[in-house]
């Protein structure tokens, strides 16, 4: 949700001046200050430009590397932010100026699937080879490599008793799937990147994690806020059933991004119970 008053904020000195670099002047009265995702505060300037500033140090590093990828996306039927400025460091934070990108999330439920089979299907036919340097690995915000093993060894530890078998085999079952060849994934594709008017997808925002990775992850995130009926109907069947594997491990993933990126406790543990209900509700239950 915006900010009710954007005049007393500690990185307002990062926003002016990447508004400044970007020739745009506008008073603080008229920011609309978005501070609820993991890693970036994002202030709108009215349609005319999306200042980024990161929250902590780990993704200050990744601005530069995620916007030359912004630079470098294809042309594709619904937009992406561009960038409007050089990567800013100001009174100790970093911004970037961004094009604005209008549309509104959908709500969760059903859209047309012939839009997200068009999507998943521009992704999959992009030539990353000239920018893949500048892309994320997969799962790098929250494990990389080793992604695996933080979810044996870090994060299925942390789950009630009861749920750390459905866990691991969740894990262990996306794990013996077949490689399939990599292609351009968002990597985080869920409803709030994916801006609507009406039914036109107007936009698709927050590129950072994009990767090179099996394209069923990016699938997984369209089942579940759009519903898996509307996404079976989007993809091939071996897709939808790899993208449900992968949907299986996303609560996981999201206490490993907590531990990583060290969230406070709180956060931590609300990260763990969130994992712990979406296991009694999707996983215990359909193996009993």
């Amino acid at each position: 949700m915006p900010w009710s008053s954007p005049h007393h904020l500690p990185f307002a000195g990062a926003v002016e001046a990447v508004l400044a670099e970007a020739g745009i002047a506008v008073d603080r009265g008229e920011w609309e200050v978005h501070a609820g995702g993991s890693a970036h505060i994002v202030v709108n300037v009215g349609h005319r430009i999306s200042v980024r500033i990161a929250k902590n140090p780990t993704v200050c590093g990744h601005v530069a590397r995620r916007t030359e990828v912004l630079r470098r996306l294809p042309r594709f039927s619904f937009g992406t932010p561009r960038p409007l400025t050089g990567v800013v460091v100001t009174n100790g934070y970093t911004g970037v100026g961004l094009t604005w990108v209008p549309g509104l999330p959908h709500p969760p439920g059903h859209v047309d699937p012939a839009v997200l089979h068009r999507v998943l299907t521009e992704l999959a036919e992009v030539d990353a080879s000239g920018f893949a340097r500048f892309l994320d690995k997969p799962g790098q915000h929250w494990g990389g490599h080793r992604r695996r093993h933080v979810l044996l060894d870090e994060v299925i530890p942390r789950l009630l008793p009861r749920n750390q078998e459905a866990a691991l085999r969740a894990v262990s079952e996306l794990a013996a799937l077949p490689t399939v060849v990599p292609s351009l994934v968002h990597g985080d594709l869920m409803g709030h990147n994916m801006l609507w008017d009406g039914e036109e997808l107007t936009g698709i925002i927050d590129w950072d994690h994009a990767c090179l990775y099996d394209p069923a992850h990016d699938a997984a995130s369209l089942g579940l806020w759009y519903g898996w009926d509307t996404l079976r109907a989007a993809v091939s069947e071996s897709v939808y059933e790899r993208a449900q594997l992968h949907a299986r491990t996303f609560p996981l993933q999201a206490v490993a991004y907590a531990l990583h990126h060290d969230l406070d406790t709180a956060q931590v543990n609300q990260a763990i119970a969130r994992a712990d209900d979406w296991i009694e509700t999707n996983l215990r239950g359909a193996h009993a």
